[in-house]
């Protein structure tokens, strides 16, 4: 008995477990509020909502609409989780991307040009995308490194830059944009820059968003893992960003440092906006503000406990009751209420961590509880 207890024990120690569980219990805190939110607004069809916004592709009857919709699902959490693994390599260095919707509008900028105006191939445009992202991220790491401006104000102010820019040069290009609904033309209009399904379309009943993408954000979280747990470069990064000024005494290159992870950070911007324009489910619209999506990594990278698999799994999590949510205007729910349930979880998210640290002060009480009682029985 004492053995399976202190099994247990030292399992709930770990840093991983813990993480599990104070984002469950996050996620659970913004579902139970949203769920009061449905009673408040239509206390008849609040179970049905609830339902559809957890049960998403379930809803379906048709085996075909539920592969169909979970396929949708899972091709547009790829896009998050590149982004959340860009606010992931920032913040494991000490730095805090906000401007990652700056670097996916440049990258979406590129990509529509490169895709739609030259039809390069695929592979060449989302590279092209990732170079973008990272040389507009480098703009303020450059910042940060030479001139130790704050990284959150340059991100934000590049990221009004970048959206005015893009909006300025894609609209007076007439080859890329169509006036008529205020969008740039979809990639799949361009078929080389079309990322190719490599049969998984027929695995989600002919879905023709789900492809290689899902596959190469797997590989780019595996990536980011051994990044950060195997190589040197990933050592110093977690080194600057605990302490910059002994990892520097210690030989570590701050500069240097800051540089690399805000290339890496936009690279994956860009590969988000890739993951995004060139499967086709959408195309850079005309907007007055940043894209969301920037903000959204930033949830779901804490929600996921800033580790590179827990992010695909918050990830999925918060698109799956992103897209849920869509259905319950059936019911009679405004679509705003929707984003609104979405925000209260996300919300939550950020509490993560604030669990985290109670869960350890917890642990360091019983502890001495512990070793008093002890000391106690040995008088």
């Amino acid at each position: 008995m004492n053995k399976t207890k202190s099994f247990f024990s030292s399992i709930l120690k770990k840093n991983a477990t813990k993480t599990v569980i104070t984002s469950l219990w996050c996620a659970l805190l913004g579902l139970v509020l949203g769920f009061v939110v449905l009673l408040c607004i239509n206390a008849t069809e609040a179970g049905y909502g609830m339902s559809s916004i957890l049960g998403n592709f379930l809803i379906f009857k048709s085996p075909d609409d539920r592969w169909n919709y979970f396929g949708q699902t899972l091709a547009k959490t790829a896009p998050l989780i590149a982004m959340s693994l860009s606010i992931l390599v920032s913040y494991k260095a000490g730095l805090f991307n906000l401007g990652a919707s700056g670097q996916y509008s440049v990258a979406a900028m590129v990509i529509t040009f490169m895709g739609i105006g030259a039809n390069l191939p695929w592979w060449l445009v989302m590279m092209a995308a990732m170079v973008a992202g990272a040389l507009w991220s480098l703009i303020t790491g450059a910042l940060k490194a030479f001139f130790n401006v704050n990284e959150v104000l340059s991100g934000i102010m590049l990221n009004w830059v970048a959206l005015y820019l893009v909006n300025g040069i894609l609209t007076s290009s007439p080859a890329v944009w169509d006036s008529s609904h205020s969008e740039a033309s979809k990639i799949s209009s361009a078929s080389n820059a079309f990322i190719p399904s490599i049969g998984l379309d027929k695995l989600f009943a002919g879905n023709p968003i789900v492809g290689l993408g899902m596959v190469l954000v797997l590989v780019a979280s595996v990536i980011i893992y051994v990044l950060f747990k195997k190589t040197t470069i990933g050592y110093e990064l977690k080194a600057t960003g605990l302490n910059s000024d002994a990892a520097d005494y210690a030989g570590m290159s701050k500069v240097k440092n800051i540089l690399v992870a805000t290339a890496i950070s936009g690279a994956l911007a860009g590969l988000s906006a890739s993951l995004s324009l060139q499967n086709g489910f959408t195309s850079w619209r005309l907007s007055s503000t940043p894209p969301v999506i920037g903000f959204q990594g930033i949830s779901a990278a804490f929600l996921g406990g800033l580790h590179p698999v827990g992010v695909i799994f918050s990830s999925y999590f918060i698109e799956h009751i992103t897209e849920g949510g869509s259905m319950i205007t059936d019911l009679g729910f405004a679509p705003e209420v929707a984003s609104l349930i979405t925000s209260m979880i996300i919300y939550f998210s950020g509490f993560v961590a604030f669990f985290k640290e109670m869960m350890r002060k917890y642990e360091i009480k019983d502890e001495f509880r512990r070793i008093s009682r002890n000391k106690g029985e040995l008088r």
